[in-house]
């Protein structure tokens, strides 16, 4: 989901549903008030994809995604009307990758991701016609990060993540043998690895910078927006527990700010309207699949030229 600032509509796209084979490609808009759905001609059905709100061309940008063990590489624009492809090259195919539009350098900076075993920690960025290859190093390989862009600062922050790897595990077993006997045995098995990430990077355009490492607990599947004035932080999961909890980042600290509002969960779509001055919030993933759509005010402090 991604706020369009010419239109003045909060735009999604796609997701996916209660069954892994339940995947969408419908466009819907939320002028505040009311839902209304405008497309299903465009990028085939698909989750974990990323948009990005290009200001300058007054495009919608979409990169990659996933539609079960089938992950994306194309790219395509939404004009308010229509969806075009206009690229099918660039970073690899990846689903759980974050994009953010750096407005200071006109273009949409892409980080990380995975192809369903390994993770991503390539920065790529995109300037209406070509993906170029930024950088390889800076924050470790994740997937399922918060990341936008904080105009004030000229920074994009990216926040937290999980770190997806195939590897070695020694794995121990017993094997029965005649009437009862038996003995272990211990072999090694190719496994997922999940290490779940609480840090915080900013990228001023060339060179990325870890800038924290404590705040908001080690989770993957939050979404992050700027306000105007700070980045906020809310919901995720790690294997144990679905987060509610709303924190903030204004550049140098972490404060938690409440618990009240929607549910526990992960995945969930958020953008931030700056004309109403909203962060909206769509669906997601708890202890339920969920439909519902929330708004959060904010009243951001005027911001000096300069």
């Amino acid at each position: 989901m991604v706020f369009d600032a010419i239109r003045n509509r909060v735009v999604l796209f796609g997701g996916a549903g209660g069954s892994a084979a339940a995947l969408f490609n419908d466009t819907w808009e939320w002028d505040g008030e009311n839902w209304t759905q405008y497309e299903d001609i465009g990028p085939a059905a698909r989750s974990r994809h990323a948009l990005a709100y290009d200001s300058k061309r007054e495009r919608i940008v979409l990169f990659g995604g996933s539609a079960g063990n089938v992950n994306f590489n194309d790219t395509w624009e939404w004009d308010g009307d229509n969806w075009t492809q206009v690229a099918d090259n660039g970073p690899s195919a990846r689903g759980g990758h974050a994009m953010a539009y750096d407005s200071s350098r006109g273009r949409v900076i892409l980080f990380g991701g995975d192809d369903g075993q390994n993770s991503f920690g390539d920065t790529w960025a995109w300037d209406g016609t070509d993906w170029t290859q930024e950088e390889d190093t800076g924050p470790a390989a994740r997937t399922g990060h918060a990341m936008d862009y904080d105009r004030v600062r000229d920074r994009v922050v990216v926040a937290d993540g999980a770190a997806k790897s195939i590897g070695p595990v020694q794995v121990t077993v017993w094997v029965s043998g005649w009437f009862g006997s038996g003995h272990y045995e211990t072999h090694t098995e190719q496994q997922m690895k999940v290490q779940y990430l609480n840090d915080t990077w900013e990228y001023d355009g060339s060179v990325w910078t870890r800038v924290a490492d404590t705040g908001p607990e080690a989770r993957w599947g939050c979404g992050l927006v700027f306000n105007g004035k700070t980045m906020i932080l809310f919901g995720g999961k790690n294997d144990t527990t679905f987060f509610k909890n709303t924190w903030e980042w204004d550049g140098k600290h972490w404060t938690q700010r409440q618990d009240i509002g929607p549910a526990a969960r992960a995945f969930a779509a958020l953008a931030y309207d700056s004309a109403r001055e909203r962060a909206v919030l769509f669906g997601g993933t708890g202890q339920s699949l969920f439909g519902d759509t929330w708004e959060q005010f904010f009243q951001p402090e005027a911001v000096k030229d300069g």
